[in-house]
């Protein structure tokens, strides 16, 4: 572990290269009282010393699992911003953000309790442009399949059609306004024809509601929709979560997403394992509006990971064995 001394060349990177404030923009650094507080400090130095007006707020963490309304203090907060930097991803569904997007606010989100040695690696031990380059090449592959197939060894397969919708590069830095992205990264994410969607999904990794999956369970889709959990303990404890949700938005696959930083491995957190090279994320229930999808809004998101399927383009190998296609263009990185 090497965090305590690295936190400082972490913090100057994210905020000058990453966050990316100008004099006087109100910018604000939100953390948890779970979460090294050493991290917030080092990026609320490094957010004054751009001139920026930047605020730190230290809030009591989220039950997993569980959604969450903010209170008046910090929605006033996320309201009056331009920038959040939020280092314990709690906040990106609560109406506070969304109306702060609405008004053109960036958001920059991550999640480094107990995965601070991979996000450093993931931002300072990486070919930055290497990633992306593969980055670029996913998003102009998807934007041009009509049909994409999923499969693995566990018994995965699902299919859905991706034409016409347009896939989003998560490359963790703040470039338009109104956007939320996620860091360290990088991430191609796109949200499928919902009613082209049926199959078998057999989660092997780990999922949202609770970490790291031990015994693998399946989810059966139909038109987009869960109809299905099949499996032993884990399956049962993502069934209780979907059914206690009360919330039947939560049910509905929302995005496809392939990770792409060779310095991710399977950890239990989403931050890093939604980035695991060539591994699959489906989320369900609430849907970015920048998707262009019909799922919608909802106080809850769960994903489900994969950790080294084949992704199929049109009959195409583009992904497996967590390895992408060098044919297509592909860098090693």
């Amino acid at each position: 572990m090497r965090n305590m001394l690295f936190w400082e060349v972490f913090a100057e990177r994210t905020i000058n290269q990453l966050v990316r404030p100008q004099p006087g923009d109100p910018v604000l650094i939100l953390t948890s009282t779970v979460n090294d507080i050493s991290l917030a400090e080092a990026c609320f130095a490094a957010a004054l010393r751009t001139g920026a007006d930047a605020q730190l707020i230290v809030k009591p963490p989220r039950q997993r699992g569980t959604a969450e309304k903010l209170g008046p203090i910090l929605s006033d907060a996320i309201r009056a911003s331009k920038l959040v930097l939020d280092l314990c991803d709690e906040i990106d569904t609560d109406p506070a953000t969304l109306e702060a997007r609405d008004r053109g606010a960036r958001f920059l989100v991550t999640n480094v309790r107990g995965i601070e040695d991979y996000v450093l690696r993931a931002l300072l031990d990486i070919d930055y442009e290497g990633m992306i380059h593969n980055a670029e090449i996913v998003a102009q592959l998807w934007d041009q399949t009509k049909h994409c197939q999923v499969t693995s060894p566990k018994g995965t397969d699902v299919s859905f059609e991706l034409a016409p919708r347009q896939s989003l590069i998560g490359d963790g830095a703040l470039t338009e306004d109104g956007e939320i992205d996620f860091f360290p990264g990088a991430q191609v994410s796109i949200a499928p024809v919902e009613e082209t969607i049926n199959g078998r999904i057999v989660v092997d990794a780990s999922d949202s509601v609770q970490g790291i999956v031990h015994t693998d369970y399946s989810l059966t889709l139909k038109d987009g929709v869960i109809t299905k959990i099949e499996g032993q303990r884990e399956a049962e404890v993502m069934r209780s979560w979907l059914t206690t949700r009360r919330d039947d938005t939560v049910y509905r696959l929302c995005h496809f997403t392939i990770g792409l930083n060779p310095q991710a491995s399977i950890s239990g957190n989403m931050t890093e394992d939604e980035r695991v090279l060539a591994a699959i994320d489906f989320g369900f229930g609430h849907q970015n509006s920048d998707f262009g999808g019909t799922v919608g809004l909802s106080l809850h998101h769960m994903d489900v990971m994969l950790a080294a399927p084949t992704v199929y383009l049109d009959g195409k190998v583009m992904s497996g064995n967590g390895r992408l296609n060098s044919e297509m263009g592909f860098k090693e990185v």
